[in-house]
């Protein structure tokens, strides 16, 4: 398949897998009435989010490094490490309970939380979330993404399905959502192993120095750390900044913003193991420059839309306030009167969620680029960003819009430093071989 038909089936299959996760969202809205409750599952989502940091960045090795391994022996060294990094994140993952475990107490207090499996729950879906990425890169980077798209497709649908009979069984809460979360999950991480299978061949012979590998794999492992803390670091903290009503409505703009990420996200992995393969070989590629493009454009769109929705609105309500009458229509402007206060404050956020999210797009892009050309050197300066705005966020925001609006600012700062990077690194096009020293660590 040609770059524009992957890229366009993977669109496909991420914005209707993210269309089926939010309609997740549309069950878990019955939670509102509750006290809470909804603002405590958008909150749970953000600890899942948190625990899979490290999930792009394994993702983005094991897709590296299937599509650079162009020898037996380079795809059984492939197998090992694939396989070694399950056991390492699971006694990550022990380790990681046993704090939370340690301190509950605060935990639950900061999160206003009252039952513990909720959490529990969240847990074990982001240990199948760590093994997840692993065979999800392999696909990728083997380029079988007919397959990676069906696995998220069967995440998405698993995710809605279970939601929404366990709600009816056991009720709309937090804790039969977050249920329904991991048996999508579970699906997704079954399919996919069994397409990847194929790509893991294991052999006795093989050794690894994982002192060398890890060294090796550190740059591609961390770097999409700076898209995680830069796309969810504030759902640590919008919980505690304002009351369990507007943290409600606070998850449900940044969850419409965030889809904006989950839309372009594609478009830079399709690009990426055909970066990673026209560097191995030394093929001129001008992909980078398609790919930008193609961001801004359906960013833009989809910006746009968001942004006359949120000009519009005070017509569009004054609008509902004149329809008469019954049936369909007439309920759903009621129910939405209803709401008006919240639903304002939605979409009074939402233009700056998806500006913000456009920018961290186009930031995704650059930084695939760099990453697939092996600049690693240049990763320094975007943590730097990162950290600067971890710093803010802990120092600056007293309520939601400061909040969004930080967000903003620091996805601007980001994306102007990545095209910096990506200029003076003259990485925007590759038109020549590379050199021969720059070869896999284990060679």
């Amino acid at each position: 398949m040609s770059f524009f038909r992957q890229s366009s089936w993977m669109i496909f299959c991420n914005t209707l897998a993210g269309v089926l996760m939010f309609g997740v969202h549309f069950i878990a809205f019955d939670m509102l009435p509750k006290d809470g409750e909804y603002g405590l599952f958008a909150a749970l989502l953000g600890v899942l989010t948190l625990m899979m940091s490290a999930t792009p960045g394994i993702q983005t090795v094991f897709t590296h490094e299937t599509a650079s391994a162009t020898s037996d022996s380079e795809r059984h060294r492939m197998t090992y490490h694939a396989y070694g990094i399950i056991k390492l994140t699971f006694v990550i993952w022990l380790i990681f309970v046993s704090v939370v475990a340690f301190f509950h107490k605060p935990i639950f207090s900061f999160y206003k939380m009252d039952q513990a499996l909720p959490l529990i729950i969240t847990l074990l879906a982001g240990l199948l979330l760590l093994w997840l990425p692993v065979f999800m890169g392999v696909l990728q980077g083997a380029q079988r993404f007919s397959w990676l798209g069906w696995s998220l497709l069967a995440n998405g649908a698993g995710r809605l399905v279970f939601v929404f009979l366990l709600s009816i069984l056991l009720g709309a809460s937090a804790q039969s959502v977050m249920l329904g979360v991991l048996a999508g999950v579970l699906i997704a991480l079954l399919m996919v192993y069994s397409a990847a299978r194929p790509h893991l061949v294991k052999h006795k012979s093989i050794t690894c120095k994982w002192g060398r590998w890890l060294r090796g794999i550190l740059p591609l492992a961390l770097a999409p750390i700076v898209f995680q803390m830069m796309m969810s670091a504030d759902t640590i903290f919008f919980r505690a900044l304002m009351s369990k009503t507007e943290s409600s409505y606070y998850a449900m703009a940044g969850t419409l913003g965030r889809g904006l990420f989950m839309l372009l996200g594609p478009l830079a992995g399709v690009m990426f193991p055909k970066l990673v393969k026209s560097h191995r070989e030394g093929q001129s590629s001008s992909i980078l420059i398609s790919t930008m493009a193609g961001t801004l454009l359906l960013g833009g769109v989809v910006f746009c839309f968001f942004l006359s929705l949120s000009w519009g609105w005070p017509y569009l309500i004054d609008y509902m306030r004149g329809m008469k009458g019954s049936g369909l229509l007439n309920g759903f402007a009621q129910r939405v009167i209803s709401n008006e206060v919240g639903l304002s404050m939605v979409l009074d956020l939402l233009p700056w969620f998806s500006a913000a999210m456009l920018f961290l797009s186009c930031s995704n892009v650059l930084l695939s680029n760099l990453l697939a050309l092996k600049r690693y050197r240049t990763l320094f300066v975007p943590f730097m960003v990162v950290l600067a705005y971890l710093g803010s966020l802990i120092l600056i925001p007293s309520d939601g819009k400061e909040l969004v609006q930080l967000i903003f600012l620091f996805n601007i700062i980001l994306l102007l430093v990545l095209i910096m990077l990506v200029w003076r690194t003259e990485t925007w096009q590759i038109r020549v071989a590379l050199s021969n020293d720059q070869v896999n660590p284990n060679e």
